[in-house]
């Protein structure tokens, strides 16, 4: 299972933990005690609890005194009372959010998304996006492509809201959002490296511009176990 490559040996158990919490555990469940590691990667108490001690003071994992040893809550809060990038906000919480890999795609046939956007083609920017190096959504956005023209050209990996206002002068002034919860299918727990229906949330958002134009759709899907969605409520006007 390990080398004799020059990395100590409890290095390489804590990347493969962490390799195998990623892929097996969610937030909060309570990892197999320190024997049962031992047996499962053949190695002795020192490396194991070494291995652990390193993930600890990485902030993945949490030793409760007389529990045992949990995956740390690994969630994102978002606060969706104003309209912002996912880049831009979590950059501002000390997270990176990164984009793995991107796709474009332009769709001519029947689509549900064109009347929202009332609009004869549209452009998908379809893009897989990892958090702090945890695969956490897959962004599907939708645009006109009228309005949005050689994006494939020109869009970096970067902050999508940021670029289309700097290159097209696209700022949005409004957006409707809904959110549920589902689970994941075979293909997105693959890609995202969670277990197949296991719970994810679905964002919908629609976006205008100033003279309330629809402009953008996006089509959202989240880690549960990674997000905290923060709604700002008021009191709802009385009538007389």
């Amino acid at each position: 299972m390990f080398e004799n490559n020059g990395i100590p040996l409890y290095i390489q158990l804590k990347n493969k933990l962490l390799k195998d919490i990623k892929k097996n555990y969610s937030s909060n469940d309570k990892l197999p005690p320190e024997s049962k590691l031992i047996e499962i990667y053949k190695v002795s108490r020192i490396t194991v609890r070494k291995a652990m001690d390193e993930l600890e003071r990485d902030g993945l994992i949490i030793k409760k005194q007389g529990k045992g040893t949990y995956v740390k809550e690994r969630k994102i809060l978002y606060d969706a009372t104003s309209i912002g990038s996912f880049t831009q906000r979590f950059s501002k919480q000390n997270h990176a959010l990164k984009t793995k890999s991107i796709e474009y795609k332009i769709i001519t046939n029947e689509h549900y998304v064109k009347d929202l956007l009332k609009c004869d083609t549209l452009l998908l920017i379809k893009r897989f996006r990892v958090l702090d190096g945890v695969p956490f959504s897959l962004m599907l956005n939708y645009f006109d492509i009228k309005r949005v023209p050689n994006i494939q050209e020109k869009f970096q990996i970067q902050s999508l809201y940021t670029f289309l206002k700097n290159e097209y002068g696209i700022e949005f002034h409004k957006a409707i959002e809904t959110v549920e919860a589902r689970s994941a299918t075979k293909k997105e727990a693959k890609i995202l490296e969670t277990k197949k229906n296991s719970p994810l949330l679905s964002l919908h958002r629609l976006s205008y511009d100033e003279k309330l134009a629809p402009i953008e759709f996006s089509d959202i899907v989240i880690k549960a176990d990674m997000y905290k969605h923060k709604i700002m409520l008021s009191r709802e006007q009385q009538e007389d």
